[in-house]
């Protein structure tokens, strides 16, 4: 198993310019890093190899209330597109 680092320091060395803490945290809660971040205590840690990956494109919910868009909203919550 590869080393846990703070996001600070993964972010020091994988990007330029670094991101704010606050952004940081905010891609560990949205499972934006492969392997996805842990929460350790008060502050997330992350694999030392670990990647930033883009969050996926929202997807287009139907409005009417039919069963399959409701298996959609229940999958994808009420908050997509």
């Amino acid at each position: 198993m590869s080393k846990m680092v703070t996001l600070e320091k993964w972010a020091e060395s994988h990007l330029d310019p670094a991101p704010s803490p606050a952004t940081l945290r905010m891609w560990a809660r949205t499972n934006r890093f492969d392997p996805p971040a842990q929460k350790v205590g008060r502050c997330y840690r992350v694999d030392e190899h670990a990647r930033y990956c883009e969050p996926e494109v929202p997807v287009e919910l139907p409005k009417d209330n039919s069963l399959v868009s409701r298996m959609m909203r229940d999958h994808y919550g009420t908050q997509a597109a």
